[in-house]
């Protein structure tokens, strides 16, 4: 499961619409919120840390799948990087 389907699932599972999430996490409009859920946009930490308060989610299981979701993406970006051969350290020693 990604973040986005994850901060979705905690979403509904708080019985929250976007648009009351969105209000409670400070900002005017869903749109921020639409954009994270569908992966679009990533979270700013201090974004997670307040849903972790507002869908009463443990700060630590919120870690884990930020921290799951930031390697997979760095090994899918890792990958990526060797087989277009781009140099990832303009300096070498």
């Amino acid at each position: 499961m990604s973040l986005s389907d994850f901060i979705r699932k905690k979403r509904l599972g708080a019985f929250l619409t976007q648009q009351d999430a969105a209000k409670l996490l400070g900002y005017n409009r869903p749109q921020f919120l639409s954009n994270l859920e569908r992966g679009n946009r990533k979270p700013p930490i201090d974004v997670l840390k307040k849903m972790c308060e507002i869908y009463s989610i443990p700060e630590d299981e919120m870690k884990a799948e930020y921290v799951r979701q930031a390697t997979t993406d760095a090994i899918y970006n890792a990958h990526q990087k060797w087989n277009t051969g781009e140099e990832t350290d303009k300096n070498p020693k």
